[in-house]
């Protein structure tokens, strides 16, 4: 919603389920009032959840657009992208080539034996997973099945319908006594799948949104992770924001990257601002911190 005040143009924040996304400019003043958050700036643009027909396109656009409010130096941003674009063709060709099921299985094992040992994780009691895709990716069955073991407290993605929007919460998975007992079959397996064929959590499992001081670690995925511990997404940011609710100076939260080896990428990943390096990358054959 647009309107005048003292000559200023002021837009209303809709509910994050609307059909507009509103992007501030980087000198927008936020000002949160009742339940209602106005933004005041010189400019503002809204842009309409379109789909567009040249998806290469589409995922340096929905980068760039999503986070135009903390990027910097737009020349240099869009160089960032440009390289990003590049290097996530270069590594999803490499994951094509070197992976299959059996390989991904027993590299993710491997993993999941590390992330098992970590001092964090044996002190964690609620811990955010992701939920495996359907190929290409670290399996998460076997830390979802020792979680639910160790009677852990496990938060998951949901994205929604409104994937343009690139927004993400993680939801506290809430089992009954049945799925919770369950060793045949792990609670996801039958939850409706989104547009990735990811599952994710049903219409009927009672919401809570994870919010800061929540979660005590968060196993975060990636496409692509450097020695420095800098990581590559998909390239919608959801993680980003996600992370970036999160954290505080007062609300620490212990970040874990989990990948496959041909995951790792040994030059330089490219970064802009926004991006955050993980505090640790856990690797089949090696961990990085």
């Amino acid at each position: 919603l647009i309107r005048m005040r003292h000559g200023v143009l002021l837009a209303t924040l809709l509910h994050p389920r609307s059909s507009y996304a509103f992007q501030p400019s980087p000198s927008s003043r936020f000002l949160k009032t009742q339940q209602r958050i106005f933004v005041q700036a010189p400019f503002f643009t809204i842009r309409d959840n379109m789909s567009s027909s040249n998806n290469d396109n589409k995922e340096v656009s929905n980068e760039h657009e999503a986070r135009k409010p903390r990027l910097g130096n737009s020349t240099d941003d869009d160089a960032v992208l440009s390289k990003k674009k590049a290097l996530r063709k270069e590594i999803r060709a490499r994951i094509n080539k070197e992976l299959n099921s059996e390989i991904i299985k027993t590299q993710s094992a491997k993993v999941w034996e590390k992330i098992f040992e970590l001092p964090v994780y044996k002190s964690s009691k609620s811990i955010g997973l992701f939920l495996s895709m359907p190929s290409g990716e670290i399996n998460t069955d076997l830390i979802l099945t020792d979680a639910i073991k160790k009677g852990k407290e496990i938060y998951v993605p949901q994205v929604g319908k409104n994937f343009e929007k690139c927004d993400m919460e993680l939801l506290k998975v809430v089992l009954d006594k049945k799925e919770a007992k369950d060793d045949n079959e792990i609670f996801h397996k039958k939850w409706p799948k989104n547009k990735w064929k990811i599952p994710e959590p049903p219409e009927d499992m009672p919401i809570s949104i994870a919010k800061p001081g929540d979660i005590d670690l968060l196993i975060v995925p990636g496409l692509g992770f450097d020695r420095t511990r800098s990581r590559i997404g998909q390239g919608k940011g959801y993680y980003d924001r996600f992370i970036a609710r999160m954290i505080s100076d007062e609300t620490p939260l212990p970040l874990v990257a989990v990948g496959l080896q041909p995951q790792l990428v040994e030059t330089s990943i490219p970064v802009a601002d926004y991006d955050r390096k993980m505090d640790m990358v856990v690797l089949p054959d090696e961990i990085i911190d």
